[in-house]
């Protein structure tokens, strides 16, 4: 089986949700009270809140959840959407969603201060990197079981989302397992911070290779013309290059900055996410 590969160039540019001016994506608003719950005006959706102990590293997380209404179907047949930098992406997303009647699960990760430790090995535009192996295995061993036995979702159709250093651990979480044996179904990684890392996201990826010609997942590689345009658009070929069996893939350009773009870059995962 050869990769799907569909080629896509947005001149779309929509104004930054916050704003940025380097690499590294920094926290800004989202959140809300542990144990809320409160009704979504479009779709008829429910937010709730939660705070999960990470035994892996430590660390307490905020949780946030979008479940969309029985309308939607069953949730245990439904996809979920794991987001890193909930705090940032969150809101909008769920309005998004709701708008779009997309029949998916949303739970929002605030990253607690912690995203420039847990989301990167250690490189050159931020400090204190090298825990995105604990917090993979939160996600993986803690975060995603709570979430099915509690909120539901199809352990089948499970999707990581991430931008800038976010976008850099979806692309860490891809590789990081064996053809076969990944956690996630579906991959989005948007104007990833890899070139703050070249030496490490390429040895992900030549790792892998050397023993795997199947990559049985879906990605979605997206980048910024006025951001992370150059790392981003040469790692796309190099997948684009290795021609995995198994791959559906969607590498995008969008015009636009490195924040600006994430409205339009979600816009189009939803509609992929909802396509797994």
């Amino acid at each position: 089986m050869r990769t799907a590969i569909t080629r896509r160039h947005s001149m779309l540019q929509t104004a930054a949700f916050c704003a940025n001016a380097g690499l590294a994506l920094s926290a800004c608003g989202g959140g809300g009270s542990t144990g809320s719950s409160q009704p979504t005006a479009a779709f008829d959706g429910t937010r709730e809140s939660r705070v999960v102990f990470s035994p892996q590293n430590n660390t307490y997380y905020s949780i946030n959840i979008y479940l969309p209404p029985a309308s939607a179907g069953p949730r245990n047949g439904l996809p979920v959407i794991y987001m890193l930098d909930g705090q940032s992406w969150f809101d909008s997303t769920v309005s998004l969603m709701a708008a779009a009647r997309t029949a998916a699960i949303l739970v929002g990760i605030n990253d607690g201060g912690q995203r420039n430790r847990d989301f990167v090995p250690s490189n050159s535009c931020t400090g204190s990197g090298g825990g995105n192996q604990l917090f993979f295995e939160f996600l993986r061993n803690t975060l995603a079981p709570d979430i099915e036995r509690n909120a539901g979702g199809d352990s089948a159709k499970r999707m990581l989302f991430g931008h800038s250093h976010g976008g850099s651990f979806v692309l860490y979480a891809l590789f990081a397992q064996a053809a076969g044996q990944h956690f996630f179904k579906s991959y989005a990684a948007s104007d990833s911070s890899i070139g703050c890392m070249p030496f490490a996201v390429e040895q992900w990826e030549a790792n892998y290779a050397a023993t795997h010609r199947a990559l049985p997942a879906r990605l979605h590689l997206s980048w910024a013309t006025a951001g992370n345009a150059l790392a981003n658009a040469d790692f796309a070929a190099k997948i684009t290059g290795r021609n995995y069996s198994g791959l559906t893939y969607v590498p995008q350009s969008y015009g636009g900055t490195h924040g600006g773009i994430v409205p339009a870059v979600l816009q189009d995962v939803l509609r992929f996410a909802s396509a797994a």
